[in-house]
């Protein structure tokens, strides 16, 4: 769980090569800023947001990418609607003109996440609590064998938490990397346990990859679990909340 507090960020913003900055956006925002959300998305964010069937889901589109350019626009001093961007060859979006700034995004439940920094891999990833999923066959399919081990010994009261912290770690992992489901997730553990901290324990088939590395656990709201994985050591985080200008 980070140490820092969510605040609200400064009118003006730079981001240094060994900062990080990570982004809180309450999806209940929507109906407020529907218009400008609207207004920010290019003509292709615009037709992809229609296609949803669900009015709930086509909002949380719309505000989490809304959002998305008007963060980026905040560091690279120009309107949202400006930013152009590409893929990956695995579908991850970069940006056209800035290929040294990485970003990344994730939205369950109410809450979206962006992380942006410079010069590092960076993954995302928020998840909220699902009480009906089927937690420990789940597990047994795409957790490690380490992790197995471990999450069959978690006290049953504490198996959710256990479940989503480890997801949420491995899933930010592997985004970072871009790779998509290219990158195995029993390739590499990361603890879990609620009260141990975040670290990317063992990367195989290079064990030194891991010490590259740092975890962390975003503390969201009580019903999500949220981290972050990016590449570098003695990093600055810097935690905001969203709001329109």
């Amino acid at each position: 769980m980070q140490e820092d507090s969510w605040s609200h960020p400064p009118s003006r913003l730079k981001l240094q090569s060994n900062q990080v900055d990570i982004w809180r956006i309450p999806l209940d925002l929507y109906p407020a800023s529907a218009e400008w959300a609207d207004s920010t998305l290019s003509a292709d964010e615009s037709e992809r947001a229609a296609r949803f069937h669900f009015e709930k889901d086509r909002h949380r589109y719309i505000l989490a990418h809304a959002c998305l350019r008007d963060i980026l626009s905040r560091y690279l001093h120009c309107e949202p609607k400006q930013i152009v961007f590409s893929t990956n060859n695995y579908g991850k979006p970069v940006l056209l003109s800035e290929q040294e700034m990485d970003f990344n995004l994730s939205h369950s439940g109410e809450y979206v996440l962006i992380a942006v920094t410079r010069g590092h891999k960076i993954g995302v990833d928020v998840e909220h609590f699902r009480m009906n999923l089927e937690h420990e066959k789940i597990a047994r399919r795409f957790f490690s064998q380490a992790e197995n081990q471990e999450f069959s010994a978690i006290p049953h009261e504490q198996k959710v938490i256990a479940f989503f912290n480890c997801w949420t770690r491995k899933e930010a992992y592997i985004k970072a990397h871009g790779f998509g489901l290219s990158l195995p997730l029993d390739n590499f553990d990361v603890s879990f346990a609620p009260n141990d901290p975040p670290v990317l324990r063992a990367t195989r088939p290079d064990p030194t990859e891991a010490r590259k590395w740092t975890l962390l656990s975003l503390d969201v709201h009580p019903e999500h679990a949220g981290a972050l994985a990016v590449e570098g050591r003695d990093l600055e985080f810097r935690y905001w909340d969203w709001k329109m200008k």
